[in-house]
């Protein structure tokens, strides 16, 4: 019975946490700070604290990332990597660039892939891209070089830039 009634006690006191920021956001016209919230609740900072963490939401393991699709268990038993943070930065990285290409006209993006082994495969040569397209390596060129003029425009740098 008493775990019970604690567990409301704490549900009752993280809707008054949410009452208290909904009224300072009204009248304050921002976001309120906790400091402010917790002077309006008339909590300590260690009980608000513990009430935040408490009711903070669950996710289940098998639940998805928003930005890669996969699994959070992968990212939390992913220990042999380099480092987790820097496995996640580059697959963002690496999603950033796919989505830079795929904004290319698809002769331009299948180009510089193969150019710059981005597909996988290791770098290829003009002649070698050329056979794969059947077009002239002049056309490889061309594409080439109107693909790697739009990348950079500052818009894309600019995307770039948040994963680096």
């Amino acid at each position: 019975m008493l775990a019970c009634c604690t567990i409301n006690f704490i549900a009752q006191e993280r809707q008054e946490i949410n009452r208290a920021r909904e009224e300072l956001s009204f009248e304050l016209g921002r976001a309120p700070t906790d400091e402010e919230t917790m002077k309006k609740v008339g909590l300590s900072p260690a009980r608000y604290r513990d009430v935040v963490r408490m009711t903070r939401p669950t996710y289940s393991l098998h639940s998805r990332n928003r930005v890669t699709q996969e699994e959070l268990i992968k990212e939390v038993t992913d220990v042999d990597a380099i480092g987790v943070d820097t496995h996640k930065h580059n697959r963002l990285l690496r999603l950033a660039i796919d989505d830079l290409l795929d904004s290319l006209k698809p002769k331009e993006s299948v180009v510089i892939r193969q150019r710059f082994g981005l597909d996988g495969r290791g770098r290829r040569t003009l002649s070698e891209i050329a056979g794969n397209l059947r077009i002239s390596r002049e056309m490889v060129r061309k594409y080439e070089l109107k693909a790697l003029m739009k990348l950079k425009h500052p818009t894309r740098v600019d995307y770039l830039r948040r994963y680096m």
